[in-house]
């Protein structure tokens, strides 16, 4: 039984054999009771990390005999009233975090009220000083502290009923000075000697609520009729006015793409520990997020479009986790390619190498099982390749089309739950081959297009130039439209090749002398890209299945012991540490290859690109040098030996210097290098790619006709 509060006494304890009943009662039968709305009251009790709750829950019974509630484990009830009829409970615990009891006779076959009275406490340890992971909470459920309180949906934080999707009204107490927010239109907020109110209401339907308290200063903006808020602390507040700005040129930007805004409010609402959550009507972002230069430009956004996308309309996850790779597209691709088509471009290229370096074969897995972020391989399936794919959509069908099916998905979805099968239907295509093929063989199976030029050929064709050869794909086969482009001395010559099999033929014409031929140029089709296009990157490292850490020899024990923050915040803190000096370079092969400092010995590494030189003290890095205790390198390179794998270098001068640098490194995935000083980035750059299977060079001197 938990400890609580003294806002808790109780007086005596549930007699042993009621409490059975009550626990045998739980995981009986209960037919389709959902629960249909929420009047619920709580009150926090910070110092003590504990709840009280009392909640009015409106159940349709669809004839069930039995109710079955869920409640977090440990919880305390005081009081449960069914009908308006108070059943003689005494305290007693959800110890299996749920109860169940009896429904009356007259109540079976339509709705009944159930009020219970209920404390529970919520400690779950927050992260002081975390190093990145895929979880974007932590493993935080719930935590109620003086320094703030986190109560998301999962933590049981109010009783209810698996599966339902509700209305809510809910009235939050807490001391004097902290301020609440959660999901809905905000009806009250008072603060009165001793305590603090806020009244919240729901007219959406949704399947929980989470809840975020803490002393936040709040500031408020009308932005085309929608109330936008600010929940900050004190020394976050003088940004609160740019958020503000930002967050209604995001929702003026969304409604004339999306249609009408699904919420009540919009709130930008600080953390006490890193996150970056998009619930209904409001995100969740951490102090150090929210202090971010860049955050504003891209993560807000992000978070804002989530408001359409995965909580107005929200996700069947049994058909797929759809959102957040539609969110991507919406929102950080959108964001690129409205600043140019060379950035969106970029973009682009960024999902492909992503999914190609984080999930490999053996990693991938089709997007329809994909549900949540839970790995670097998971963010490249289910953000990457699907962002990609609504992008192949949108080349489809059009602009028009594309953003008209958007809205129109909202207007029949919102409030309800979408699938991968709704956007399906909602793009109308050519489907005069395969009704089901565009999205089918995108989101039904694993992989991607495996695509190269072969047998490419230039001649004399009268006074012109005729270029021939044939587009191979590799197994399983696809079927595709795959741009050319021909590039001459006087213009440029733009083509589509359809393919269903193993290889397709083409020709192409044009006036003046072939310089270079590249398939889909402008990255718009996902495609598995070979090694040789991808440049050594951080994100090899992250989403390596056979990684070797090895100790440079002479590596100071401090640097090496603060060095290993980089193994963790890279995901691979189980990963053993060998020794230089007991790791020879031949045994290096079918590995990737992370060093801990600079390795000595012969064999080790590839010759240096020109623009990187290092030794035990310095390194020089596009031209400016790095020598003082705080600077740092981390650079990765091919492998010396092992073509498609990559061997890294971490050479921190301090221990000091490897602690600062190590925790942002994985935020820089697409980049081949980093110098940091004191933990800032100085220099980051990606080293060039000069050959590819889907590029082909023509010789300076065509053959005569």
């Amino acid at each position: 039984m938990a400890t609580m509060s003294s806002a808790f006494r109780w007086k005596r304890s549930l007699p042993a054999a009621f409490l059975a009943f009550l626990l045998l009662s739980a995981t009986g039968v209960a037919g389709a009771s959902i629960v249909l709305h929420h009047d619920l009251a709580v009150t926090l009790h910070p110092e003590s990390g504990t709840l009280s709750g009392r909640d009015t829950l409106t159940i349709r019974t669809d004839g069930a005999s039995r109710i079955a509630l869920t409640l977090a484990k440990g919880a305390l009830v005081t009081k449960v009233s069914v009908a308006g009829k108070d059943y003689p409970f005494i305290p007693f615990p959800f110890q299996e975090g749920m109860v169940g009891f009896p429904v009356p006779d007259e109540a079976r076959g339509g709705n009944v009220e159930v009020t219970v009275t209920y404390g529970a406490t919520f400690k779950d340890p927050v992260p002081e000083n975390p190093v990145n992971t895929e979880d974007p909470g932590y493993g935080v459920k719930g935590s109620i502290s003086p320094r703030g309180t986190f109560l998301s949906s999962e933590a049981g934080w109010y009783p209810d009923i698996p599966g339902s999707v509700a209305t809510f009204r809910l009235r939050v107490e807490a001391p004097e000075g902290i301020e609440s927010v959660t999901a809905g239109k905000l009806l009250k907020r008072e603060t009165s000697t001793g305590h603090s109110v806020s009244e919240w209401e729901t007219t959406l339907p949704l399947p929980g609520i989470a809840l975020s308290a803490g002393r936040y200063q709040v500031r408020e903006k009308i932005a085309d009729g929608i109330p936008l808020f600010t929940y900050f602390l004190p020394e976050n507040d003088p940004l609160a006015e740019r958020f503000l700005e930002a967050t209604a040129e995001y929702l003026h930007l969304f409604r004339g793409l999306f249609g009408t805004y699904p919420f009540e409010k919009f709130a930008v609402v600080e953390n006490f520990f890193p996150t970056g959550y998009g619930f209904p009507s409001y995100t969740l972002l951490g102090s150090a997020v929210v202090r971010l230069p860049f955050i504003i430009e891209t993560s807000l956004g992000h978070e804002v479009a989530h408001s359409w996308w995965g909580n107005g309309v929200r996700v069947d996850y049994t058909k797929g986790n759809w959102s957040e790779g539609l969110t991507t597209y919406v929102a950080d691709h959108l964001f690129k390619e409205r600043s140019s088509a060379a950035e969106g471009r970029e973009y682009r290229l960024k999902l492909l190498r992503d999914y190609a370096t984080l999930a490999p074969s053996g990693l991938d897995f089709p997007l329809r099982e994909f549900t949540g972020r839970n790995s670097p391989a998971s963010r490249a399936v289910g953000y990457g390749k699907a962002a990609m794919v609504f992008h192949m959509a949108r080349k489809e069908v059009g602009d028009d089309v594309f953003w008209a099916g958007l809205r129109a998905v909202v207007r029949e979805k919102v409030g309800t739950t979408a699938s991968w099968d709704d956007f399906d239907r909602a793009l109308p295509r050519d489907r005069s081959i395969d009704p089901a093929s565009f999205f089918h063989q995108w989101v039904d199976r694993p992989g991607a297009p495996v695509l190269a030029l072969a047998d490419v050929r230039a001649a004399r064709d009268g006074a012109r130039w005729k270029v021939t050869g044939r587009l191979v794909q590799g197994k399983p086969f696809y079927e595709l439209q795959v741009p050319l482009r021909l590039e001459t001395g006087g213009d440029t010559v733009d083509a589509s090749i359809p393919i269903v099999g193993e290889d397709a033929r083409f020709t192409i014409f044009c006036d003046s002398r072939p310089i270079r031929l590249t398939v889909d140029p402008e990255v718009h089709l996902f495609r598995r890209l070979d090694p040789s296009e991808i440049p050594p990157a951080i994100n090899g490292v992250r989403g390596s299945e056979s990684l070797m850490v090895v100790a440079a020899r002479g590596i100071p024990p401090a640097v090496l012991e603060a060095s290993k923050t980089l193994l963790a915040a890279l995901g691979k803190d189980n990963s053993a540490i060998l020794r230089e000096e007991n790791t020879p370079s031949s045994a290096l092969a079918g590995h990737d290859v992370l060093y801990l400092g600079l390795p000595a010995g012969v064999g080790y590494l590839p010759p240096l690109p020109r623009e990187l030189s290092a030794t035990q003290g310095t390194f020089t890095l596009e031209g400016l040098t790095y020598a003082s205790r705080a600077d740092a390198l981390f650079a990765v390179l091919p492998h010396p030996s092992d073509k498609g794998k990559v061997a890294a270098i971490f050479l921190p001068f301090s221990a000091e210097a490897a602690s600062q640098a190590a925790r942002k490194i994985p935020h820089y995935g697409k980049y081949s290098y980093l110098a940091f000083s004191g933990g800032v980035n100085k220099t980051k750059g990606t080293w060039a790619v000069t050959t590819s299977p889907t590029v082909h060079e023509f010789p300076l001197e065509s053959p005569a006709p």
